[in-house]
């Protein structure tokens, strides 16, 4: 029987208990040994960013589209209306994490942002300040390892587990969705949602996109220079950050058509994998 889904999940949540400081420490320790080891990877609800998709997409070998198809769903953000991305935890019968094998993560030195982050949880919230993030501890009642003798700060886990780089590449993007949560005259309808997906969430859709000639000639305000082009075509995460430009400007009613009439009119962006 498949296992329940859980509720939506919000980037907006209610903090209800005391967040941490990047000094706050903690004893965890996992290990193969532990009787709950994996049990926590059965049920995950795990946001993918655009950062964490790329980093998968390049561990798998495959491309984003097929990333997304075998191994992601999607959902639509209640705050800003806007499309996340998450792990599939429930395409099977039995439930749990599709890059969950035998003796663990298969994925392990690609794994995503909040899995590296696990057993903290981060909460943002956009401030006049920027991106203000508090962070958790989640302890899961059937979880052993805070019984083990490592004891961590915050920021030292964080380090430990390589969670800044993968931080860093999508905060862009985390700030986008938090701004249009806040933007009381965002409309954002079905398609609008589809382009803001194709240009987070789909990067060699994009790639396509971007070495078409009509793109290069609605868009050419930007003045791409032939050195940056060659990064684009072929730097993965060039491009990521290349598309976190265009994201804004899919999120109005302008921006939208414009960027549609650019796909219509592209031979490259429908071409197959």
């Amino acid at each position: 029987m498949t296992p329940d889904q859980p509720e939506t999940v919000s980037l907006y949540q209610q903090i209800d208990q005391a967040s941490l400081s990047l000094d706050s420490s903690f004893t965890f320790q996992c290990h193969a040994d532990l009787p709950c080891f994996n049990q926590c990877c059965r049920t995950p609800t795990i946001i993918l960013s655009p950062y964490d998709l790329l980093r998968l997409k390049q561990g798998l070998g495959i491309t984003s589209t097929a990333l997304r198809e075998r191994y992601t769903r999607q959902e639509i953000e209640p705050n800003s209306n806007l499309p996340l991305i998450f792990i599939d935890a429930y395409r099977s019968p039995e439930g749990g994490c599709p890059f969950l094998g035998a003796h663990g993560c298969t994925v392990y030195p690609h794994r995503p942002a909040a899995c590296r982050l696990f057993p903290l949880t981060m909460g943002s919230r956009l401030t006049a300040d920027g991106v203000e993030d508090h962070y958790f501890c989640r302890r899961l009642d059937y979880c052993q390892g805070f019984a083990g003798e490592a004891e961590w700060t915050v920021a030292s886990w964080m380090a430990n587990q390589g969670f800044g780089e993968y931080d860093l590449g999508r905060r862009e993007w985390l700030e986008i969705l938090l701004k249009a949560g806040l933007t009381e005259q965002l409309v954002v309808d079905a398609h609008i949602q589809d382009l803001f997906a194709t240009l987070a969430y789909d990067l060699d859709k994009f790639r396509r996109l971007v070495f078409d000639p009509v793109f290069l000639e609605a868009y050419d305000a930007y003045d791409i220079k032939a050195e940056a082009m060659e990064d684009l075509r072929t730097d993965d995460l060039a491009l990521l950050k290349f598309s976190y430009r265009y994201l804004p400007t899919v999120l109005s009613a302008e921006g939208a058509q414009k960027m549609t009439a650019v796909i219509r009119r592209s031979t490259r962006f429908f071409e197959v994998d």
